[in-house]
């Protein structure tokens, strides 16, 4: 059978390039796991995780595979630590009657806040785990890498310019995700395919292409632009072992190409999400979001019940444009396997174009 092999299996100490994102609320240690056991890289989604749940996490992935795998984390690194000195405005008036719709529903517990104090402590305990590798977001601040590499762990570094990509190298980054605006999530103005042959040209380190790949010939055009590898979201998103809500997954499912939309209404910064009504009647309102974290401080009261009831006309489920062309929620290790076979069919179809 066909291998699907590059230099950064090499590096991390897998089988083939396939990275599964780290994203939280969706990527816990069964999809982590599965992914991990199936020969690629599977990346914990820990942004919201407490120290202690990110150490539960860790360990739930090693009674999985004793394969390498990851920890995606978020540097926020432009947020103050005492997030009460800021003054929070009223919840908005235009979306006070989406309130009564999650009126008695049943919620989690908000996430702690997003801080730097937090993902300090989050790395604390990812390197005392001597977890393999992290995953770093919003920013790779140098003291990461320093202590990661002190223990042995390696750090990707989360980038959507050659700009950053070109920092990330500087302060030593073992590897870089390129990531194209396509992408679910936090997501940046440049494309996929634009951004990934500008990245691997700039650095001599290995590049992961991501944003809008669900699929073999997805991945076979990353290698093309130069990558080492794919670092995928939504496919996941769309597996059986994901932690995400049924209605997400199936709303993956349904969309085409254009039913995701960027909207900065739910973080305060641009966020791909399944479109819905609250991003809709932000449309003008754009002057009142504030900047990262307050902006989700302030609905918090109306996301939480939504996000923990599966209302995606209500709640914030990041998602790819490339959800258009996902049609079944499968099994991680089988996606892996498919994954496979669809980029070495690709590669081939395109070899068979060249004629000497």
């Amino acid at each position: 059978m066909s291998r699907l092999h590059t230099p950064i299996c090499d590096l991390f100490g897998i089988e083939v390039p396939i990275f599964c994102a780290g994203m939280a609320g969706v990527t816990g240690a069964l999809l982590a796991g599965a992914v991990s056991k199936a020969g690629g890289l599977g990346t914990l989604g820990a942004t919201f995780f407490t120290p202690q749940e990110l150490r539960e996490e860790i360990r739930a992935v090693r009674r999985i595979t004793e394969r390498p795998f990851g920890v995606g984390l978020l540097f926020p690194t432009d947020i103050p630590a005492d997030l009460s000195q800021r003054q929070l405005p009223p919840f908005p008036e235009f979306l006070v009657d989406m309130l009564a719709q999650v009126k008695g529903m049943t919620s989690r517990p908000p996430p702690p806040p997003l801080t730097l104090e937090l993902a300090e402590a989050q790395v604390k305990v990812v390197l005392e785990e001597r977890v393999p590798v992290i995953a770093a977001g919003l920013g790779t601040p140098s003291w990461l890498i320093e202590r990661a590499h002190a223990v042995g762990t390696k750090v990707l570094s989360l980038v959507g310019s050659t700009r950053q990509a070109e920092n990330a190298a500087a302060l030593g980054a073992d590897g870089v995700i390129a990531q194209g605006m396509e992408a679910g999530g936090h997501t940046g103005t440049v494309t996929t395919l634009v951004l990934v042959p500008s990245v691997a040209r700039a650095l001599k380190i290995p590049v992961l292409a991501a944003g809008g790949i669900v699929n073999g010939a997805g991945i076979a055009a990353a290698l093309a632009c130069g990558a080492q590898g794919a670092w995928i979201g939504t496919r996941f998103i769309a597996t059986i072992e994901a932690a995400a809500h049924e209605n997400h997954k199936r709303g993956i499912v349904d969309v085409g190409e254009n039913g995701t939309a960027v909207s900065r209404c739910y973080t305060g910064k641009p966020t791909r999400i399944l479109r819905n009504v609250v991003q809709d009647r932000w449309k003008g309102h754009e002057a009142e979001i504030l900047p990262m974290p307050w902006q989700a401080m302030r609905i918090e009261a109306l996301v939480e019940p939504a996000r923990a009831n599966g209302r995606v006309d209500l709640a914030n489920f990041p998602t790819g444009q490339g959800a258009g062309m996902i049609h079944d929620i499968a099994f991680a290790a089988m996606l892996v396997e498919r994954l496979v076979a669809e980029t070495v069919e690709a590669i081939r179809r395109c070899n068979s174009c060249i004629v000497d």
